[in-house]
């Protein structure tokens, strides 16, 4: 914050070098416009950060880096061709995480089929090969005669203790995903699977 002398505080009228001085100093201390900052090619996820004023703690806060979107990745997996039913078995398919994805969680996950089944619901459950178990503490659901999760009578749950649905890939340890199939419809199994993720910073 810019030293500045005050009359009130001074008790008589300031000198013109008293004067130079506060303009000097509000000039030195001034934020400069963005576009003269220094341009980087990183960002340090866990120490770099954007600062704000929070109006309902009427004080300063900042916001880690790896907490604002510049670190939200997303993932789309076609887990079974659009014209092939669905069916029950653990490894449909599985995707190493790149290492754009190390230390993030997952934050919220979604499937689609392209021909509705009938009958039940199918279910499909996330599975973290690295770590031994299962992301979805409660599995997706897309309900008989539905085609996508947003309409689920019961919606997934991200299982968020530990370290369970954290992301690893430093080069050394790369997270492998695993999507399985638990249930499919009674009558007729729908066809096609594809599945999304969303990663974040923090839950």
């Amino acid at each position: 914050m810019a030293t500045i002398t005050l009359r009130e505080t001074k008790g008589s009228p300031l000198t013109f070098a008293e004067a130079d001085s506060n303009f000097s100093n509000l000039n030195d201390d001034k934020q400069e416009l963005i576009n003269t900052f220094t341009t980087q090619t990183a960002m340090t996820d866990d120490a770099d950060f954007i600062s704000f004023w929070d109006t309902s703690a009427d004080g300063p806060k900042k916001i880690l880096a790896i907490d604002t979107p510049f670190f939200y990745r997303t993932m789309v997996i076609k887990v079974i061709p659009d014209a092939n039913d669905t069916y029950v078995g653990d490894g449909i398919t599985a995707i190493t995480c790149p290492t754009t994805f190390n230390g993030l969680v997952l934050y919220s996950i979604g499937a689609h089929v392209y021909t509705a089944g009938a009958g039940s619901v199918t279910t499909v459950q996330l599975y973290n090969v690295t770590t031994s178990t299962d992301v979805l503490s409660t599995a997706i659901t897309i309900d008989a005669g539905e085609l996508d999760t947003n309409s689920a009578a019961t919606p997934a749950v991200i299982n968020e203790s530990g370290n369970t649905n954290k992301v690893y890939s430093d080069g050394t340890t790369a997270t492998v995903l695993r999507i399985d199939i638990d249930t499919i419809g009674s009558s007729t199994a729908a066809k096609g699977l594809e599945v999304r993720m969303e990663f974040r910073g923090s839950n």
